[in-house]
């Protein structure tokens, strides 16, 4: 019987290689992890792992959690926001097209404030400014930056700077005008679903990512699981979720991702670029900040939700920080996903408008 051609691509990754680095950078998360929750540091499952495995990549020991294994955790992610989803949920979404339109417009301001704040700044060049500005994925914006003729490795490291200083940001955001603590077990009052909910939540998520993927929906492993989880959940199928220690766990493995995207980059480079990156991730929360406020007061939203979902982090970092927090995951993630829907019919238009202008000027 023939092996399809996608699982033996999947297969033929699993190499020791791979076992490895992904060990050393869950080995290291883990201890971050234990180190953080001792110490009572906010959302400490995901930034204990994120900055350990930051440290630890500097200094040059070699670490990854690669796509492959993140897809799912991705899954597990989407099925732990879908269980955030109520009956009520609807009710208040009578709302959320209007700051989804607000979404829609802040995307290519922030985007263009920062690029200028690159190209006069930071004297980066046209193409990789632009695609160190846009808040889309890291691989999806390396490689259209790439080919718009940007440098990809400053593209790459500006990009995991402002998720890596965007997620660390938002749990000390939240101390700081609450004075809540960030946990990171949701509100800790959930069912937790039977095996029988388990497996059918399963088989409903695992056919839904497959038809995402099919029909190129971005982040389909988390889009496809939540849509899934929350179908279950609203209709009244499924009650319980999953086990917080499966939210510690997810939270413990994106932040060693984070964390590990820094090994093998130069010091030197790190030290030039993140002087930069710094100054605009403060200028990006303060334009968000102002924004989320608009926009929270004019629709009558939780500004900690608004300002979570407008703020540019990772798509999975951002849902899974307002999970934990219990701050209307369904409504951050929502916002996060049209973002990105945004961006992935936007990035190409532009990355072949750039591509075309650095041809002219290579053949001017």
């Amino acid at each position: 019987m023939a092996v399809p051609s996608g699982l033996n691509t999947f297969l033929s990754g699993l190499t020791p290689r791979f076992f490895r680095l992904l060990f050393t950078a869950l080995f290291v998360g883990l201890l971050g992890g234990l180190i953080a929750d001792y110490i009572a540091m906010p959302l400490a499952w995901m930034m204990g792992p994120m900055l350990a495995t930051f440290v630890l990549a500097l200094l040059r020991l070699p670490m990854a959690v690669p796509m492959k294994f993140r897809a799912v955790i991705l899954g597990v992610i989407g099925v732990f926001l879908g269980g955030s989803f109520t009956p009520d949920t609807f009710d208040h979404a009578a709302r959320w097209p209007a700051s989804m339109i607000a979404v829609l417009l802040y995307v290519p301001v922030i985007t263009a404030i920062i690029t200028w704040f690159y190209i006069k700044v930071a004297r980066l060049d046209p193409a990789t400014a632009l695609f160190s500005a846009t808040p889309g994925g890291l691989t999806p914006m390396v490689v259209l930056g790439a080919a718009a003729g940007g440098n990809e490795q400053e593209i790459a490291l500006t990009q995991g700077l402002r998720v890596l200083l965007l997620v660390m940001s938002a749990p000390m955001i939240v101390l700081l005008m609450t004075g809540v603590v960030a946990n990171s077990h949701g509100d800790g009052h959930a069912a937790i679903m039977t095996l029988n909910e388990g497996l059918l939540t399963a088989a409903c998520a695992l056919a839904t990512i497959l038809l995402f993927r099919r029909l190129r929906i971005p982040a389909a492993e988390m889009t496809g699981a939540m849509l899934a989880s929350a179908s279950l959940h609203v209709s009244g199928i499924v009650v319980g979720n999953l086990p917080d220690w499966l939210l510690s766990g997810s939270l413990l493995i994106l932040g060693a991702a984070i964390g590990s995207r820094f090994a093998g980059v130069k010091l030197a480079f790190l030290v030039r670029l993140s002087g930069y990156a710094i100054l605009a991730t403060i200028v990006i929360i303060g334009f968000t900040g102002l924004v989320a406020y608009g926009v929270s007061l004019w629709l009558n939203l939780n500004f900690m939700a608004v300002l979570l979902a407008f703020a540019p982090g990772g798509v999975a970092e951002m849902s899974l920080i307002a999970l934990a927090l219990n701050i209307e995951p369904s409504f951050v993630a929502f916002h996060h996903i049209v973002r990105i829907f945004e961006i992935v019919l936007l990035a190409p238009m532009l990355a072949k408008w750039l591509q075309n202008r650095h041809l002219r000027k290579l053949q001017g």
